[in-house]
Order: C-alpha cells, then structure tokens, then sequence
C-alpha cells in the first residue's frame, strides 16, 4: 500500500450483512440519516479500527440536522469541470447487451454511491475544517431518490478473472497505480462487463490526458470550501482517535481516495443520461 492508498481495504471492509450489535446500529443510523440505501468504505473501514465508527459518526451525524449536505455537494459538483467523455452512440450499450431496465439499475447504484460518497466528503471535510463560516452554509433540502434493490456486491473470487481484470483497470482512473484497492462501485458494476469496458475506452484518454488529475485537485478544493461552511454544525471531535482522524484525513485530502471517486461517479452518471 502507498502513502496515497487507502488506509484500509475496500474489498475486505465489515460488509453490512456481517455486522452485528452496535455496528449493525451505527450502520443503520447512517442510512437512515444520509438517506442512503448503502453504507460505503469508509464507514465499514472505520469499523475495523476500534471504536473509530461510533467516535467519527456522532460529530458528523449533527451535520445532516442543520443542513442539507446534498446540496453542499451539488454545489460541489456543479463548479467542477468533471471528466466526461464522448457521448455514446444511441444504441451502443444496447448492442453490447445491455438493456433498458440494466441502466435503470445501473443509474440507480451510481447514483447511491455519488450521494454517499459526496456526502461523505462534504461532510467530514467540516469534520477537519480549521475554520469556519457559518453565513455561508446552505439549509436547502434536496429531493432524495427513490432506492429500489440492488444486485448483491459481488466478492472478489465471485467475480470472473476477465471481469476482475476490466474492474481493476477502470480502478486504475485517477488512482496511484494498477493494484489500487478497488473502490466498490466498480465491484458493483461487475454485473455488467461489457459496461465496464465502454466506461474503460470512454475515460482512459481523460486519464492520460490529465483531465482526470486536475479535476479531483479541483475537487479536493472546493470540498474544503464546503467543510468551511459547514464546519460550526459538527460535534465535538475529541473522541476521534490519531489513527481514525488520519484515515479520514487522506480519504477527503487525497485525490486518489474518495475524490476520484465522487469525481468519476458524478460524471459517468451525466454520461450515463
């Protein structure tokens, strides 16, 4: 793992449906409070490190009961000049084999994973903002889709060499290298191989190209501003151990944690349309 890797494993984080006790509480809680049909990464890597879950989520959680932190995120996204690439043909993932209601399911899980992971971001950004403007914060609320069931997430032995392979070099986007670990929206995606390749040929020249690179720095930045912002409604963060408050330092700071993330989500989401 490299400085600018993640501080736990995506792939092997607490999965919700093993969570038992307090934790299976906690996760509820964010769900229900995020209004979230998953909980993701960080919240299942955070509850692998001792009582770092229960010490992050309860100064965040006061966050959501002054604001709309949606909105904070649209804003977010809106000022960002997001990746997106060459409109597809009208009937290109058709011919590929993938049908009317796949997309439909497919918009739905990138759309989950853009609205937790640009939440998060926001949001414990103002968990580690040094300053604070609370003129500034928004109180909007934002309307929240409707989820419908989403195919299981898929381990990795679970999923076919060949679609691991096309999961691992679409991971490669804005990452450190080859053998990032693998953010889950793309273990999601495994359903669909060939949409994974589309996603691969669609983004690999705005990763070389550097567009990629420049708008997760530009990301990185306005999510700060948004954490200033919100920064006076959070909690008292004392509990926050060293490590926990590290790991959620690299994951909204680091352009290849979340960042890439929210970024690549949020603009293969306006392709998708």
């Amino acid at each position: 793992m490299t400085s600018m890797d993640f501080s736990y494993d995506p792939v092997t984080a607490l999965d919700e449906a093993s969570a038992t006790g307090p934790t299976a509480e906690l996760f509820a809680d964010i769900r229900a409070t995020m209004q979230i049909p998953l909980v993701t990464s960080i919240w299942r890597g955070l509850a692998g490190m001792d009582d770092s879950l229960a010490a992050v989520w309860a100064p965040t959680r006061p966050i959501y009961a002054g604001t709309d932190p949606a909105v904070e995120l649209k804003r977010v996204v809106d000022a960002a000049r997001l990746p997106i690439p060459a409109p597809l043909a009208p009937t290109q993932l058709a011919c590929l084999g993938v049908t009317h209601d796949d997309l439909t399911a497919i918009r739905a899980i990138v759309g989950a994973y853009n609205r937790s992971n640009g939440m998060n971001l926001v949001t414990l950004a103002a968990l580690l903002s040094e300053t604070s403007n609370a003129a500034a914060a928004s109180h909007r609320v934002s309307p929240v889709p409707a989820w419908t069931d989403f195919p299981a997430l898929l381990p990795q032995p679970e999923i076919a060499a060949g679609t691991w392979d096309l999961v691992r070099h679409v991971n490669a986007f804005g990452a450190p290298g080859l053998d990032a670990n693998v953010a889950t929206l793309w273990r999601h995606l495994a359903h669909w191989p060939a949409l994974l390749a589309i996603i691969h040929s669609g983004f690999a020249p705005l990763h070389a190209s550097g567009a990629i690179d420049a708008a997760t720095a530009e990301i990185v930045e306005l999510a700060r501003d948004a954490g200033v912002r919100m920064a006076h409604l959070r909690g008292d963060t004392s509990g926050i151990s060293d490590a926990a408050r590290s790991t959620i330092t690299g994951y909204v700071r680091t352009p290849t944690q979340v960042v890439r993330m929210v970024t690549l989500g949020h603009a293969l989401e306006r392709w998708l349309r």
